[in-house]
């Protein structure tokens, strides 16, 4: 990657940052990294100005009745970042992070809280800090993962995904992950094969399908990605997908950017 002038590296930024795999931590990449217990930013997308009220109303009180209780902070905070309050939902996550200092579980969103901000130092600090109280949970490695490639790191970060998926073999969601990273060093080739991998197994999520559709129309297969993004969702998701896939390759795009700095 040229990074004489950071052309490329803002470019391919850019790009990774449409890929969902990043979710996990900076962007939003809320994502399946999750385990499922708590809900995630995207489920609470969409809300309409009532809902978020009520929503807001019953997450806050049950955050603030009980400020230790784990379910409820994450869930508290994953609404926060929904609706764009990055800040709190890393106070949120601060206090709840405090109050269970032996939880690995509560450094790692935490972590993830810290990097929605670009807190990249601390993040990764605090998600070695879940590593070492939850040292067996392929998403600590992930996410550190995630958090070294936002940092440049990416040699180091493929080591923490090689390790994520020790733990977890072909996970799909850390070989998404691991796909954004050589997106991020155009190694488009690399990330194609691994999200083939992904879109294999049987829990890859849409998102992952996204990805491998992203990853062929920046490569010029038009035809092939929009039958991946497609494949086996509604009318509404294959829609957005589409969308998704045109805002990518459109005339100024991601993928003008990104090229331009190969």
């Amino acid at each position: 990657m040229k990074n004489s002038t950071g052309r490329a590296t803002r470019a391919a930024a850019l790009l990774a940052a449409g890929l969902i795999a990043l979710s996990g931590c900076a962007s939003v990449r809320g994502s399946g990294s999750s385990n499922g217990s708590y809900r995630t930013a995207e489920d609470f997308a969409g809300l309409s100005l009532a809902e978020q009220t009520q929503v807001n109303y019953r997450l806050e009180t049950a955050f603030l009745s009980r400020p230790s209780r784990l379910s409820s902070a994450i869930e508290y905070s994953e609404y926060l970042k929904a609706t764009g309050d990055y800040n709190k939902a890393n106070e949120v996550m601060r206090q709840v992070a405090a109050l269970n200092p032996d939880s690995g579980k509560a450094q790692l969103y935490y972590a993830r809280s810290q990097a929605a901000l670009g807190h990249f130092p601390d993040a990764l600090r605090t998600v070695r800090n879940a590593q070492r109280l939850s040292p067996n949970d392929w998403r600590v490695y992930m996410d550190e993962g995630t958090i070294l490639d936002q940092m440049g790191k990416t040699t180091e970060a493929r080591m923490s995904y090689r390790k994520a998926l020790s733990l977890s073999p072909n996970n799909p969601d850390v070989l998404s992950a691991m796909a954004t990273s050589y997106v991020l060093t155009h190694d488009l080739t690399t990330a194609e094969n691994l999200l083939r991998q992904a879109v294999a197994s049987r829990d890859a999520g849409a998102d992952v399908r996204l990805n491998l559709g992203l990853v062929l129309a920046l490569q010029g297969k038009q035809a092939e990605a929009q039958a991946v993004a497609t494949s086996g969702l509604s009318a509404e998701q294959a829609s957005n997908n589409l969308q998704a896939l045109a805002a990518a390759t459109a005339p100024g795009g991601a993928w003008e950017r990104y090229s331009a700095g190969m």
